[in-house]
């Protein structure tokens, strides 16, 4: 707005001094074109000097922009707790896995694992299924035949393990809510020997690993040998505090 003002009153002084000249005699005729071109020197450096500021601005504010962009796109521990959208929790989980230091890669030859998990310098390959919610689970999920190829907990270099968000809508307090798998879900895992667990546990553990200084590797060598059913963070430490 400011540049075009400007502009605008450079053409002004130009058409006034050319019109000096045509209609004014004697000194005016010289003067007034004259005080016109010092006028539009000056007011061309006046938008110098607004142009440099305003680029200037620009260069600082698209880095700011873009933060504050991300931010909103994409916070992995919001999604992970909040969202029932299955594409953000794949690449909330995603994230989270590789901030950990696991190799997390997409599966290229079976379409029903979401991620394949690696422990580096380890054989053990984990098969992770991410569910919108953990009421999706029951005996007639159309993807139990899908996954019934990679692995059921039979000792093998791969395992099979499913996430389920169970978070729920928020109360009027504002306080976030969450459920569990139902104790059928619970027993017909066991039964697969399939070992599942909730996005609330899998954010524990990730603070756990990340603020505590636990080994990851730790965590899914647990996952590996477990026989079956839904995997809890609270038996885990309280097997490591009765080790202590």
């Amino acid at each position: 707005m400011k540049k075009t003002t400007l502009l605008l009153f450079q053409l002004f002084l130009g058409v006034f001094a050319f019109y000096s000249v045509l209609k004014y005699s004697g000194n005016p005729r010289l003067v007034v074109p004259l005080f016109c071109l010092i006028g539009m020197f000056l007011v061309g450096k006046i938008e110098s000097i607004v142009i440099a500021s305003d680029e200037r601005k620009e260069t600082r504010q698209p880095g700011a922009v873009k933060k504050a962009k991300g931010e909103a796109v994409f916070k992995p521990v919001d999604c992970l707790l909040k969202s029932k959208n299955v594409l953000l929790l794949i690449d909330a989980i995603h994230y989270l896995l590789k901030d950990l230091g696991l190799s997390v890669s997409r599966s290229p030859d079976q379409t029903g694992i979401d991620r394949l998990v690696k422990i580096p310098d380890n054989q053990t390959v984990f098969g992770l299924k991410v569910l919108g919610d953990v009421g999706e689970l029951n005996e007639n999920w159309d993807c139990w035949e899908e996954l019934s190829e990679f692995d059921q907990g039979k000792g093998g270099k791969r395992r099979l393990f499913l996430i389920g968000s169970n978070t729920m809508q928020e109360e009027g307090d504002g306080k976030p809510q969450f459920t569990d798998f139902s104790a059928n879900t619970q027993s017909l895992l066991s039964s697969k020997s399939i070992v599942a667990m909730t996005t609330l546990t899998f954010y524990k553990i990730y603070l756990l690993c990340q603020k505590k200084s636990v080994d990851p590797k730790v965590i899914l060598d647990l996952i590996h040998r477990h026989p079956g059913g839904v995997f809890r963070l609270e038996q885990y430490l309280k097997g490591s505090t009765q080790a202590a």
